[in-house]
């Protein structure tokens, strides 16, 4: 009789024997009271890349990095300004305010401008994140009432299996069922004010760890 096998990665199957007026079953009767588990397998990298929803976000995307990208475009066009009025000026400035304000503008020049962009990609990457997580979240219930519908025991996310037998894979089930229920989802838009705000509570985190 063939048999299929499921190698788990990172997962071990336990079983349970009962036991009957405090004394263990026999061998015999232990195996015959095991149940073998039902595995399921989905591909959740899958149901955001190819679910409807899923593909409305690269361009979402690109349209939010752009808007950004361009706000930051002309922080550094207006810094760059600023550095040729300083250097025409700066005969005219007191000792004081010309070293004040060279500083200033080199602390923009390496410090706030290059965090702005940094910190950028990581607000970025997180409203990608969430609208990925939304797509994760609606198709939760799905994955829920196929199990129940299989009589399954455990659900598995592909990454972490190494071989599966086709039957146990639902994703393709779970798509198109997802594909009925949710046909796109929104990309937070960033600014650069979303950008400053993310640094001003880094700075404040920082500084209260600093305290402790």
């Amino acid at each position: 009789m063939n048999k299929q096998f499921v190698v788990i990665a990172g997962a071990a199957v336990l079983a349970v024997a009962g036991f009957v007026g405090g004394s263990a079953l026999n061998s015999a009767e232990a195996q015959g009271a095991q149940k073998a588990p039902v595995i399921l397998i989905v591909d959740r990298a899958q149901l955001i890349a190819q679910s409807k929803a899923g593909k409305t976000i690269p361009d979402q995307a690109n349209s939010v990095k752009a808007s950004v990208e361009k706000e930051l475009e002309a922080e550094a066009a207006k810094l760059k300004k600023d550095i040729e009025n300083f250097q025409k000026n700066a005969s005219l400035m007191s000792d004081e305010v010309r070293q004040k304000t060279g500083q200033d503008l080199e602390m923009r020049r390496q410090v706030s401008l290059p965090q702005r962009a940094q910190i950028m990609e990581q607000v970025f990457g997180n409203a990608i994140q969430q609208a990925q997580t939304k797509i994760l979240i609606e198709s939760q219930p799905i994955m829920k009432e196929i199990v129940e519908e299989r009589s399954a025991t455990i659900l598995l996310d592909r990454s972490a299996v190494m071989y599966a037998a086709p039957e146990t894979d639902i994703t393709q089930q779970v798509l198109a069922a997802l594909d009925k229920k949710m046909k796109s989802v929104d990309v937070e838009k960033v600014s650069l004010a979303d950008v400053d705000k993310a640094i001003q509570e880094m700075t404040a985190a920082q500084a209260e760890a600093q305290k402790k």
